[in-house]
């Protein structure tokens, strides 16, 4: 009875251990969203592993307008966070823009453009303390401007709305 015991012990703690997915070594694809009424949404790649239930971004991607027009473009990267499962410690997956972004204005003239600065972000997860993510921050080299083209100081409203959009989580990339 007590050999029972201590295999079922060694098997809850094994059960616990966090997976490691070597992320530098995913399969890609190419992934097409589309908007409710048909158009297309967001052009990109979306690694191979968990395509069946979540659309996690890696690598080049592209969003538009509903009219068709660019709205921003960019690179993703794929990184994970600590959570707190039913079985133990499990890896949350998010993925978070970094390099050169450009945004454009609805009229097609480029809205921002800029290399986004790497710093780490405090997140709330299912465990106690949460954890800490790579985050996307809008640096002083950014450039703003206009509607018509124009150079403009970014307000603190122009960068939030920017820096806001810097990561999605599995829960912002569950298919639907």
């Amino acid at each position: 009875m007590r050999i029972i015991i201590y295999i079922l012990t060694f098997l809850l703690f094994v059960s616990c251990k966090t997976t490691q997915t070597k992320l530098e070594f995913l399969e890609k694809n190419i992934a097409t969203e589309y908007y409710d009424s048909g158009e297309i949404k967001s052009v990109g790649t979306i690694e191979d592993f968990h395509k069946e239930y979540n659309n996690y971004r890696i690598g080049f991607w592209r969003e538009f307008y509903r009219d068709g027009m660019l709205k921003e473009s960019g690179n993703y990267k794929l990184d994970t966070y600590t959570q707190c499962c039913t079985g133990g410690i499990c890896d949350g997956f998010y993925s978070y823009k970094f390099g050169e972004w450009s945004y454009y204005h609805q009229n097609g003239k480029l809205k921002a453009k800029g290399k986004y600065s790497i710093g780490k972000k405090y997140i709330k997860t299912s465990c106690e303390g949460g954890d800490e993510i790579n985050f996307g921050f809008v640096s002083d080299s950014w450039k703003f401007y206009d509607e018509n083209g124009n150079e403009i100081k970014p307000t603190k409203n122009d960068i939030a709305e920017i820096e806001k959009t810097s990561i999605l989580d599995e829960w912002n990339m569950t298919k639907k």
